[in-house]
């Protein structure tokens, strides 16, 4: 065993002299994401296989309309406090995750109060699956987002075994829970709380752990707060792009195609899903590079993976009617769109590296012009192409949103300089 954890340490090392990577430190740090990527796979697919076999079309439908409607309430939050907590943290300044948490339940009450008026609204016009809906989420998001912050204090201090065993139970518990109630009800208010009920119970009981047992110290950075409440704003632009084309195959298409549009990105998102292993790794050694360091890494880091993806998009785009036929045989006619949204997928990895570079270097301006930019160009290809081609603009739309983002980040990329504040 130990001739062979030699012979291994040896082989890793070449890796990483060849590619110009720690591929020790990725191999220990990945192993653990790779198994909660693999094992969060897994149960995600699990759950689509049921929803798909078991669950009625337009109550799926319904209840992933729910979710779009709350991620966008869910944008009022503090979004960008996650990678703010990590950055802290691997740079020593534990302090900022108890001042996060605090600051992120006193903007909660914006959702509280956007999301009491939407379920008001839909209350008032005799839909009562959709207000009582977002009545329950605007009370339990705030809770849910603030305190889930805690599993950025395991990303900063590395130990990604942490992050991935409380993210797994968190996404099991949540899924047993959706599972049974589906069984037994077959409502969407059922599914929606206990989606939000679990979900936010896990983060209290997160964070409650954390405060305890790994007890953060109080060295805190005074910059990482206001930062974070920039990239959040620039956030919410992104999520209103993101979540605008479900809402509006719900609103022209229906819930029933709503179902067979969530059902082409299930597995293309698992593969996009994956990249964030390597960026929660990457992030914490990126944050003490040097500039021309970190520059030359992130471009390296984009053409490999950029590479490895095309591989696996044309692997899928071969294997997609099959997988649909063996695991999803009522969404069939999902095949043809889910292949044109895993084309969309080659932009990903460079999108995902620049845009660590400029939270890294916390050029604020830069990622404000990004957002307006890039979400712009979203939101006025959803409109236009969902309007005209249904569905099939709806995936259109996304992989040219996601080739325009990659351009645009390029350039930015190409174009800052280290002198200039951003």
């Amino acid at each position: 065993m130990q001739r062979l954890k030699s012979r291994g340490l040896l082989g890793l090392k070449w890796l990483g002299a060849y590619f110009e990577t720690d591929a020790v430190y990725i191999a220990k740090s990945s192993f653990w994401l790779t198994l909660g990527q693999v094992s969060s796979a897994i149960i995600a697919l699990l759950s689509s296989v049921f929803f798909a076999n078991y669950v009625d079309k337009d109550i799926y439908g319904q209840y992933k309309f729910v979710l779009s409607l709350t991620g966008i309430l869910g944008a009022l939050s503090l979004t960008g406090m996650g990678s703010v907590v990590v950055q802290a943290v691997a740079k020593g300044a534990e302090g900022i995750l108890k001042d996060s948490v605090r600051v992120s339940l006193r903007w909660g009450v914006f959702i509280l109060f956007f999301g009491l008026c939407g379920s008001g609204y839909y209350f008032f016009n005799d839909n009562n699956v959709l207000g009582t809906s977002l009545l329950i989420a605007s009370i339990a998001m705030p809770l849910m987002n603030a305190f889930g912050l805690y599993g950025g204090l395991f990303s900063g201090r590395k130990n990604f075994k942490l992050s991935t065993l409380y993210w797994l139970a968190t996404q099991s518990l949540t899924t047993i829970g959706l599972v049974v109630s589906a069984i037994y009800t077959q409502s969407v208010v059922s599914l929606i709380f206990i989606y939000f009920a679990v979900s936010t119970l896990c983060a209290l009981y997160g964070y409650y752990r954390v405060i305890t047992k790994y007890k953060p110290n109080e060295v805190r950075d005074g910059t990482m707060i206001p930062y974070g409440k920039h990239m959040s704003l620039m956030n919410l632009f992104g999520t209103l792009a993101n979540q605008l084309d479900k809402v509006l195959v719900f609103h022209y298409l229906g819930a029933v195609n709503l179902a067979i549009y969530s059902f082409s990105q299930a597995i293309p998102e698992q593969i996009k899903g994956s990249f964030k292993n390597l960026f929660a790794i990457a992030l914490p050694k990126y944050a003490v590079l040097s500039d021309h360091d970190l520059r030359k890494s992130i471009l390296k880091k984009t053409g490999q993976l950029t590479g490895i993806t095309l591989i696996i998009v044309l692997g899928y785009i071969v294997c997609a009617p099959l997988v649909f036929k063996i695991l999803f045989p009522k969404y069939t006619e999902a095949v043809i769109y889910s292949q044109i949204y895993a084309l969309g997928l080659l932009a990903i990895p460079g999108i995902s590296l620049f845009a660590t570079y400029f939270q890294l270097k916390k050029a604020t301006r830069t990622m404000y012009k990004l957002t307006v930019i890039s979400n712009t160009v979203t939101i006025a290809l959803t409109l236009v192409l969902v309007y005209k081609f249904g569905l099939k603009g709806a995936v259109i739309e996304n992989g040219l949103s996601w080739l325009t983002m990659l351009a645009v980040n390029y350039y930015f990329f190409a174009t800052h300089k280290e002198t200039i504040s951003s």
